[in-house]
């Protein structure tokens, strides 16, 4: 079952909607679970986002040539014999590239607030699913990721929704191994949590 409101989650994961609008959907994710599900599919964008190069965008791209068939093959053939090959692909890569991770912790955040990031390194980027415990209740953070060369990405917005507690899926553009530490940033800009492989 579909909600029309899941054309709000990409805005809201994004951070382009109004205080609001922000509001709102925050406050109907926690009756939908189609929504909350979109959340989730949604959330490796901002780092994707970031994966592309500024340049590929605004550059021209040619128009695409017209996709010629074979008239003997139904297309439904090609297009599946097309998917098979690709599952085929990525189930090989997968077997031979497992991706790298790490889990790191931190015990020492304002008012007590604990964080466990499990990072994953993926071809784009690295994959972070992010818990916290201790929070306070509808607190709007963000999740800010700092690498080793002094970039500066935001990796998922979140509000706490009268939890303590929170599961936050995220993700970056910066290589796992190029990562210096993470930080959990309330909407006043102060530093909640940081975590790092040196923390504990």
């Amino acid at each position: 079952m579909t909600c029309p409101e899941t054309m709000s989650i990409g805005a809201y994961v994004l951070g382009a909607l109004e205080a609001s609008e922000r509001r709102a959907v925050e406050e109907h994710l926690v009756s939908c679970t189609a929504c909350r599900a979109a959340l989730l599919q949604f959330a490796p964008l901002p780092g994707l986002l970031h994966a592309v190069p500024v340049e590929d965008i605004e550059a021209e791209q040619p128009e695409p040539a017209p996709l010629q068939l074979n008239k003997r093959r139904p297309r439904r053939w090609v297009l599946a014999g097309a998917a098979t090959a690709l599952l085929a692909g990525v189930a090989s890569w997968g077997l031979l590239s497992a991706p790298a991770s790490a889990t790191w912790t931190a015990t020492d955040g304002v008012g007590g607030l604990d964080t466990t990031a499990k990072l994953v390194s993926r071809g784009w980027g690295t994959d972070i699913q992010l818990r916290l415990t201790d929070l306070q209740p509808y607190e709007h953070c963000m999740l800010v990721v700092h690498g080793r060369d002094g970039t500066v990405e935001t990796a998922g917005w979140w509000a706490a929704n009268g939890n303590y507690q929170a599961k936050i899926p995220a993700s970056t553009s910066i290589p796992l191994a190029d990562i210096d530490h993470l930080e959990v940033v309330d909407a006043g800009d102060t530093v909640l949590s940081t975590v790092s492989p040196t923390t504990r």
